[in-house]
């Protein structure tokens, strides 16, 4: 029986990562194939200005997530067999997430009125936030949960394919970058809604009226982790934000297109990691050495990706972008080959964050270290980015990766984890 078991929880997790490359297939492929079309019917300008109103746009998406894609996703785990309390804590996430959504809407409307920048373009910036509309209803946290990776692989998928085709059908010159913006973020929303349906319709059995105790309890328990994922997006997202703000849209556009290939290369380590998280908190209910083990072997696995994708990146950046961009491409090339090593150094660091860090109890340290990096980001953009542009903003992001597996590593040996230990563990 116990044999049968295991046999049972592999075959889930594979599937699971199957579905889930499935997804970053399309999730970052469509985008990276969209980039060329952009660019040269945009302009690296307009394209920067897209580029720029959706880094806005990620702030508060990652306020509207509230942490809940590892804290929701962490109760749903524990009880997906007892459909009252998926419901309890569907319907609770659901009802804060649109509170955030609407604080959110307020907060940009009166940025949008009080900033000279921001109010020039303001068209474009309410189009990117319908993708915080749709990300905040997509219930990624349950699917997860459930390890249904297959509904989010599909809705997700087919959501953005056919915002791709919306944008290549419409999208004819740099007067269309409100429209651009609209149909990039349609995406989004079109996949929110199908989400919930979803949800509905195979895991929520019936409507529950969150209490006071329920909000307040899911606040308090994604609290750290919401800190954690806001600190992160100093780092990740923040980049792009200061070289619009300090360099201009122009140099802003750059340093998207770069960002964007590599995280799409990054991407086809994602899906391993992802899956693995539900994976890991079942491991630690049943042995604490089970789930080191597993952890090892997820970061030895990944870094291996990462290297061969890193080599890949150097030798095939400069036909590629050539071939992309055009005479956009010298810019191009040289900072994507300047980050070479950020997916391997991105796979340990979501590693030790996600499977290590979270599901050992690490959250407050966690989210502690990540506002200390994401501080310091800021600290090396305003230095380098007035001085190199989006080659700056570059810089910033390899320093920090370096710095936080540095201080992952010192908070799990700290706390007694042994996470590099070669101490002999289960199969």
């Amino acid at each position: 029986m116990l044999l049968l078991s295991k046999i049972k929880d592999r075959s889930r997790l594979a599937s699971n990562i199957t579905w889930l490359y499935g997804l970053q297939g399309l999730n970052y492929l469509i985008p990276a194939a969209m980039l060329p079309y952009l660019v040269r019917v945009l302009g690296v300008e307009q394209y920067g200005l897209i580029a720029f109103a959706q880094a806005i746009a990620q702030y508060f998406v990652t306020a509207t997530d509230y942490g809940f894609n590892f804290s929701a996703t962490r109760a749903i785990a524990q009880h997906r067999e007892d459909k009252k309390e998926v419901s309890r804590v569907f319907w609770t996430v659901l009802t804060i997430k649109g509170f955030l959504t609407l604080l959110g809407a307020v907060v940009l409307g009166a940025a949008v009125v009080y900033i000279p920048r921001l109010h020039s373009s303001a068209s474009v910036y309410f189009a990117a936030y319908v993708g915080v509309i749709g990300n905040a209803l997509f219930p990624q946290w349950l699917f997860q949960g459930m390890e249904r990776m297959r509904s989010i692989s599909i809705i997700t998928g087919l959501a953005k394919l056919a915002s791709a085709l919306l944008v290549v059908l419409f999208v004819r010159g740099p007067g269309d970058t409100f429209l651009a913006a609209l149909l990039l973020s349609g995406g989004f929303l079109i996949a929110g809604i199908v989400g919930v349906v979803v949800a509905l319709r195979n895991h929520v059995s019936h409507f529950v009226v969150p209490s006071r105790g329920d909000i307040h309890g899911s606040l308090s328990e994604g609290r750290h982790l919401f800190l954690t994922t806001a600190a992160v997006s100093l780092y990740s997202n923040t980049n792009t934000f200061i070289v619009g703000i300090l360099a201009g849209n122009e140099q802003a556009g750059y340093f998207s297109l770069a960002d964007k290939i590599i995280r799409a290369a990054t991407g086809l380590i994602a899906p391993m990691i992802q899956a693995s998280y539900p994976h890991t908190i079942r491991l630690m209910s049943q042995s604490r050495d089970a789930a080191l083990g597993f952890i090892r072997k997820t970061i030895e696995r990944s870094a291996g990706v990462g290297l061969l994708v890193g080599l890949c990146i150097v030798v095939s950046a400069k036909p590629l972008a050539h071939i992309a961009f055009r005479q956009n491409a010298f810019a191009v090339v040289a900072l994507v080959r300047w980050l070479s090593l950020f997916p391997v150094l991105a796979a340990i660091n979501y590693i030790l964050g996600v499977l290590a860090l979270i599901p050992f109890g690490f959250d407050k340290s966690q989210s502690r270290l990540l506002l200390a990096v994401g501080m310091v980001n800021v600290g090396i953009g305003f230095i380098f980015i007035p001085r190199y542009g989006a080659l700056g903003g570059v810089i910033a992001m390899n320093v920090i990766e370096v710095l936080q597996i540095i201080g992952s590593i010192v908070i799990l040996v700290r706390g007694g984890v042994g996470i590099f230990s070669r101490a002999k563990v289960p199969a």
